[in-house]
């Protein structure tokens, strides 16, 4: 004759009520390590604006989505909105670099031959 509790269903590991399965989920796999994928992205895409046509504009990208990349691990909700402000800072650029373009393509057509020249004095007399 034993004594004591009988002995418990291999499977429950002690937990629970003997014989019967574990009844507690376990915690499952821990979450994925915030990711800075999007700081990355922005940082290249405001380093590519600024090398082809828009330097003074997207330098300000390049400073968030840098500032963003260093406080993923410390601070993800802070990188998070420097990312989404890095992103803005591209889109703002790159519509200061198109309107640059056509202020300059307007300035040129306006001085180009029979645009502006005939203003020009040449001692007295129009040419």
């Amino acid at each position: 004759m034993s004594y004591g509790y009988p002995n418990p269903d291999p499977g429950s590991y002690g937990y629970g009520i003997p014989g019967h399965p574990n009844q507690y989920g376990g915690y499952g796999p821990p979450p994925p390590p915030p990711s800075n994928g999007a700081a990355i992205g922005a940082l290249v895409a405001n380093i590519i604006l600024t090398i082809t046509c828009c330097g003074l504009f997207a330098i300000p990208g390049i400073v968030t989505a840098a500032i963003a990349m260093g406080r993923y691990q410390t601070d993800p909700v802070s990188a998070r909105k420097l990312t989404t402000a890095s992103w803005i800072i591209f889109g703002v650029a790159i519509v200061l670099g198109i309107l640059l373009v056509i202020v300059y393509v307007f300035f040129l057509a306006s001085f180009s031959e029979g645009g502006g020249s005939d203003w020009v004095d040449n001692g007295g007399q129009r040419i």
